[in-house]
């Protein structure tokens, strides 16, 4: 079983690379120049879907990241429950993981929400900053000091 959950990991990934680009790409326009409105819905949907499989796989590593090693000691069969969730991500798709989302992850998350995107904003502007502080040049920082 030590070789089957990084292979369905690894697949699982590119399928989901590889589906997304799909979804990204445009629809193709009909003679008006412009996709018809049941192109574009059914886009809109695509994109949910991929971001519902994106948001699941993240918790998913988080969680492997994160407590694999204690769970894989305490739980017995831990691995071959690991295979079973990849494998229903692999053959569902979008239809699995969108009530993961929705009825697992999403409430789970909800009440944190109006604590973490402030949170967020500022660690992101904080990130920005060093950027920007790391992209001036050595030099001229001595020559300053």
């Amino acid at each position: 079983m030590p070789l089957v959950v990084p292979v369905l990991r690894l697949f699982v990934v590119f399928l989901n690379i590889y589906e997304t680009f799909k979804t990204l790409k445009l629809p193709r326009p009909r003679r008006s120049g412009q996709p018809s409105a049941r192109a574009l819905s059914q886009r809109k949907r695509d994109l949910k879907g991929c971001l519902a499989i994106w948001v699941v796989w993240c918790c998913y590593a988080a969680y492997e990241r994160t407590f694999d090693r204690v769970f894989g000691f305490l739980v017995p069969f831990h691995s071959e429950m690991k295979s079973v969730l990849l494998l229903f991500l692999l053959v569902t798709r979008a239809k699995g993981a969108e009530p993961l989302y929705l009825h697992v992850i999403r409430p789970f998350i909800k009440p944190y929400s109006i604590v973490m995107d402030p949170t967020l904003e500022i660690v992101r502007d904080i990130g920005d900053f060093l950027f920007a502080l790391l992209q001036v040049p050595v030099d001229y920082v001595r020559s300053t000091w």
